[in-house]
């Protein structure tokens, strides 16, 4: 199995389709399914379904896919590492983060990436807890930042920030409880909450159950952005980390009260079983300093 039938299967594979892999390879589209085939061959099996409306892979070319990426990265990880003219570090790290967390942190954390390692090449990916876990399970993803995270015997894990959640209204709305409240205050009152799987949610779900409550979602978003809009027009209540309504309390927008007894907590992970690599330990070091600033900014609030 050579490295060009590897990255030739992989292009395939995230294009759905040959003539587009072929296109962005610069090569044949004959040469490229004659690569493929003959991968196929050498495995003895299907790696892609083929039908009228294109091409998905097959649970073989899933499994495979995985390991492809793994191995096609560390080779241009190595080939960086051989051919570095100075000792900053250099390669490629993925980092993943819930949406909260990486409306926080990519942007500016890719800005002092780029000044300070820009020898790194770094990729970003956000997603839900389950989406975060997997790909740290299979090497897809190196660091993550997550709320609560489930434990794993070979994952670090370091707290990073730990902030109070709120109950979120609209300026002006009618019945806004203050100064605090508590889950059973939730009771009655139509909420807009994130999708999920989420790990805010989670802990939300988790309080309400154990004091009894049953709570009224009648909303649903994945992005903060989009539940501050159904609020601010009235449409329910949000549940909301203090990091994400930070500024639309400041410009006195919305209406925040404090959800007595729920905090959570953002976490860093890496996995502890795998060969350390200089790169993604400068890029750890980014994200701790990022947390760090935010935390002084008073992004968090107080906890």
């Amino acid at each position: 199995m050579d490295l060009r039938k590897l990255q030739y299967f992989s292009r395939v594979a995230e294009s759905e389709s040959f003539r587009e892999a072929a296109e962005r390879a610069n090569v044949a589209q004959s040469a490229l399914s004659r690569h493929v085939g003959a991968l196929e061959n050498e495995l003895g099996v299907s790696l892609f379904e083929r039908h009228a409306r294109g091409i998905c892979l097959t649970p073989e070319g899933v499994r495979l896919k995985e390991r492809a990426d793994r191995i096609l990265r560390e080779v241009e990880e190595t080939k960086a590492e051989l051919t570095a003219t100075d000792t900053s570090p250099c390669g490629i790290v993925t980092l993943g983060a819930s949406a909260t967390s990486s409306r926080l942190l990519y942007a500016r954390l890719a800005e002092a990436a780029v000044k300070r390692y820009p020898r790194i090449d770094l990729n970003m990916t956000e997603g839900a807890s389950y989406f975060l876990l997997e790909g740290l399970d299979t090497g897809r993803i190196d660091i993550a930042v997550m709320v609560d995270p489930e434990p794993r015997a070979y994952f670090y894990t370091e707290p990073l920030v730990t902030e109070k959640v709120y109950l979120v209204s609209a300026a002006g709305q009618a019945d806004s409880p203050a100064p605090s409240c508590s889950v059973k205050d939730l009771k009655h009152r139509p909420l807009v909450l994130f999708s999920r799987p989420s790990g805010s949610r989670a802990l939300l779900e988790s309080t309400a159950a154990s004091s009894g409550i049953s709570l009224n979602v009648r909303f649903e978003a994945a992005s903060p952005d989009v539940i501050k809009d159904f609020v601010r027009r009235g449409l329910g209540y949000g549940v909301m980390p203090h990091s994400s309504i930070f500024g639309d309390i400041t410009k006195g927008e919305l209406v925040a009260t404090e959800m007595e007894g729920i905090e959570l907590t953002r976490t860093f992970i890496h996995r502890t079983d795998r060969p350390e690599s200089p790169a993604v330990n400068a890029i750890a070091g980014l994200v701790r300093k990022e947390f760090t600033a935010l935390r002084e900014e008073g992004v968090f609030g107080s906890s």
